[in-house]
């Protein structure tokens, strides 16, 4: 007997026409399910989760994100396609992300980034990227931190490393380089790369990021998912980044259902026995490029719940509930208020991403998990309670009715008043004798970042702290694609139009789903016709 109840209502696409089509998200038998019709090509139906007591939870840490003063574009034709951003989107970018080229040295199949296996080379000029990443710079009042170079294959560019440092000069905190890892098996460019992230005051650490493309540790993965077997080439990246003592690997690895799911604990395990090196697992559930027939689309559907549940499994439960990124975007912005620093935006949809942390003995490989050393809903809540009260101050920052010396002094009461409130939810974990270094080793660390409220303190508590962030990230395509997740996407691609010579800002599925082959076309169209225009010979 089929039970089902609406949990909300929406607005998706049609994966034949594109045109935007209402759209309910309904529980049914154990699942959670998208239904939606078009007139014209019928009904359509795709798995969202298969947990839908956590889905149901998660909805509640939706929360407004700072919106743009100085959007892009207007609203003509509706979310997605008046990208962008514009004046109708929720939250400002966290992630500023450019294909710096369409090269690339590999041809994966399940590449949605495929370009140059469509005939197309364009790559924008290092002068055009720098117009770029300073335009997401320019978003007021809440630019974006993070810089992300994509492609093609980004250290195809032999000017990276100076692009990365135009970057560290802009402001961003964060420099993601998103690679397959091929050209970071040389040492010496690997070096360039962290050289260039570097900010040049003292006691600083590198910015530079590695987004490594790593799908397994099986070399019949690598042959299914890249189409050639590099997986000594991904184990080289990590033996330079151990011997170069680079603590700041993000392992990515796509997850195709019937492919290298199996290898979804193998990829944990990986990273628990080289935690020296990587810091965070970002599993990518495949999105489902191109068309299917409806039948087979649930059979290929994989989502972040099938991933959770497994690596819940793997670690006696250790790995916990996964919040919703939202989660932690309070704790952020209250963290930024206090040092003076620019935050960090989480305000995406609840039904984005997904991620818990894992406590990593290095010796021993034993896991703990949050709860083990926050009480994660009391913490929360007296997050949203001093949230409230940050949100007012900056209010009166904004308005010029603060900066007395009066002011300063309140200020850094709150600060402690913050810090002594929420500090009473950090849990001494339980400790064998032999354990006490470490373990309290990671509890100092984090009441660091109370007290320090820096981002370097932030960051050194994830980098290098034997802490291993997990997460889900489900990218969308046409048959799961929501627009209340669009419009409010935190990863925008940008690129300068060719038709108005203006940077335009896409949210990062709107990208894929909707803009990614016109935008690539326009752009390769463009660079030819640059190519082609005769010179003018002067008599």
């Amino acid at each position: 007997m089929v039970t089902s109840s609406i949990i909300k209502t929406t607005q998706s696409l049609c994966p034949e026409c594109k045109k935007v089509i209402d759209a309910q998200i309904v529980e049914e038998n154990g699942k959670v399910m998208m239904y939606k019709k078009c007139e014209e090509h019928g009904n359509f139906s795709d798995i969202l989760s298969i947990n839908p007591a956590h889905f149901r939870w998660s909805q509640q840490f939706m929360i407004n994100g700072q919106k743009p003063d100085n959007p892009c574009t207007s609203t003509k034709k509706g979310c997605p396609y008046d990208c962008g951003a514009c004046e109708k989107h929720k939250s400002s970018p966290a992630i500023a992300i450019v294909d710096v080229t369409y090269r690339c040295n590999l041809k994966c199949p399940i590449c949605f980034a495929n370009a140059e296996a469509r005939g197309l080379n364009y790559e924008p000029s290092f002068e055009e990227l720098v117009r770029i990443f300073k335009h997401f710079r320019n978003i007021t009042p809440q630019p974006p931190v993070c810089a992300m170079y994509a492609g093609g294959e980004p250290t195809m560019r032999n000017d990276l490393p100076e692009l990365l440092a135009e970057c560290i000069d802009m402001g961003y905190m964060q420099l993601q380089v998103a690679t397959n890892g091929i050209r970071l098996t040389n040492i010496d460019y690997f070096q360039e790369l962290i050289d260039a992230g570097m900010p040049k005051k003292k006691n600083s650490i590198t910015r530079t990021v590695v987004y490594l493309q790593f799908d397994g540790i099986e070399r019949e993965t690598y042959l299914k998912t890249r189409g050639v077997d590099i997986l000594d080439k991904k184990l080289k990246v990590v033996e330079n980044a151990r011997e170069l003592n680079f603590p700041n690997i993000i392992l990515t690895p796509t997850i195709a259902k019937g492919v290298n799911d199996h290898e979804v604990t193998n990829i944990l395990q990986f990273a628990i026995d080289n935690i020296d090196v990587v810091n965070t697992i970002m599993y990518q559930p495949m999105a489902m490029c191109g068309r299917f027939e409806k039948e087979k689309l649930h059979e290929m559907r994989i989502t972040s719940s099938h991933l959770a549940k497994q690596i819940l499994d793997y670690t006696g439960g250790k790995y916990g509930m996964v919040y919703p990124l939202p989660t932690i975007s309070e704790f952020a912005k209250i963290i930024a208020w206090m040092s003076n620093e620019e935050p960090v935006e989480f305000t995406c949809s609840a039904d984005c991403g997904f991620a818990n942390f894992l406590f990593v003995d290095p010796n021993t490989k034993k896991l703990k998990g949050l709860e083990d050393l926050i009480n994660s809903k009391k913490f929360l809540d007296v997050c949203h309670k001093w949230y409230e009260r940050v949100e007012r101050e900056k209010k009166w920052e904004r308005e010029g009715k603060s900066g007395s010396v009066l002011d300063q002094i309140r200020k850094q009461i709150t600060k402690f008043r913050i810090f002594g409130e929420i500090g009473q939810y950090i849990r001494p974990p339980k400790l064998d004798a032999e354990d006490i270094s470490h373990w309290g080793h990671i509890v100092r660390n984090f009441w660091d970042v109370l007290v320090n409220t820096s981002w370097d303190s932030s960051a050194n508590w994830l980098i290098g702290g034997n802490v291993l962030l997990v997460g889900l990230m489900h990218f969308q395509d046409l048959y799961n694609f929501d627009i209340n997740r669009v419009n409010r996407c935190l990863v925008h691609y940008g690129y300068i139009d060719p038709a108005t010579n203006q940077v335009r800002q896409i949210p990062f599925c709107a990208m894929n789903a909707v803009h990614r082959e016109r935008i690539e076309d326009e752009l390769e169209q463009a660079d030819k016709m640059v190519q082609y225009i005769p010179e003018v010979k002067s008599n």
